[in-house]
């Protein structure tokens, strides 16, 4: 168990550490997660299961501003194993993540305010060309401190299992927990809608005709549409970039 918690600890470090931030940030799906933790553990089929089940809480959730509204790898790392550990079905999976979630954002504001300083101390490192020293405060201990804040309490929790965070989510006030959950069962809801919001905008009407009467005439998978429409914003782009040429020439 000691290593399995260790790699799990690593996979959220790695989906957390923005090290390449357009792959962390694909990374980090609990869709994605439950692949990798499913791995670690022997099954990926149940990972899968449970990863795409809370994927679900976070359709459609956006970060404005880099601004996480919950931290869903946190979630994934934290309720994943518990739930292939203990055997729990899906819905209990989601119960036990939607806690971690929010905990998560208060983890994400503890890393920022470490980071600040890490950036006032590389001002002062420019100003005085110490440049070497500079890439130390911008990169490598700023990775290292993330590090440690997203790989100690997977690690813990994962080491000593489901009854450790059940323990811990038992420690949360009741009124808290219902808060918590009532917010978990919206989550879904709002995910959707907003989905809804941007389909109903008047520039892509259209194209949400399109797909959807294409759908209902030729009956393809989920996997060929996606196909269809990232061809159908590829040609949209193009379209749009040539009208943007031609008003630079004018």
């Amino acid at each position: 168990m000691l290593f399995k918690a260790f790699l799990v600890g690593i996979i959220y470090w790695l989906s957390m550490g923005r090290t390449a931030y357009f792959v962390s940030f694909a990374f980090r799906k609990p869709v994605v997660l439950g692949v990798f933790i499913g791995l670690v553990f022997g099954d990926v089929q149940k990972g899968l299961l449970y990863g795409a089940t809370i994927q679900l809480l976070y359709m459609g959730g956006i970060e404005a501003g880099g601004n996480i509204p919950s931290d869903q790898g946190l979630a994934a790392c934290i309720a994943i194993p518990a739930a292939l550990m203990s055997n729990l079905n899906p819905s209990a999976a989601v119960a036990l993540a939607v806690p971690f979630g929010v905990l998560g954002v208060m983890l994400n504001n503890v890393r920022r305010t470490f980071n600040s300083f890490y950036t006032t101390y590389s001002d002062k490192l420019v100003k005085e060309h110490k440049y070497r020293t500079l890439s130390y405060f911008s990169f490598l201990i700023p990775w290292a401190t993330n590090f440690v804040l997203y790989f100690t309490p997977v690690f813990v929790a994962t080491y000593f299992g489901s009854g450790l965070v059940k323990a811990f989510i038992n420690a949360i006030p009741t009124w808290a927990m219902d808060g918590l959950a009532n917010a978990g069962n919206m989550l879904p809801a709002l995910g959707f809608a907003l989905t809804l919001v941007v389909m109903g905008k008047k520039q892509y009407i259209p194209f949400f005709a399109l797909g959807f009467y294409m759908y209902a005439v030729m009956g393809f998978s989920m996997l060929t549409g996606a196909v269809f429409a990232v061809c159908f914003a590829m040609i949209s782009s193009l379209f749009k970039q040539h009208d943007d040429d031609e008003e630079d020439y004018a």
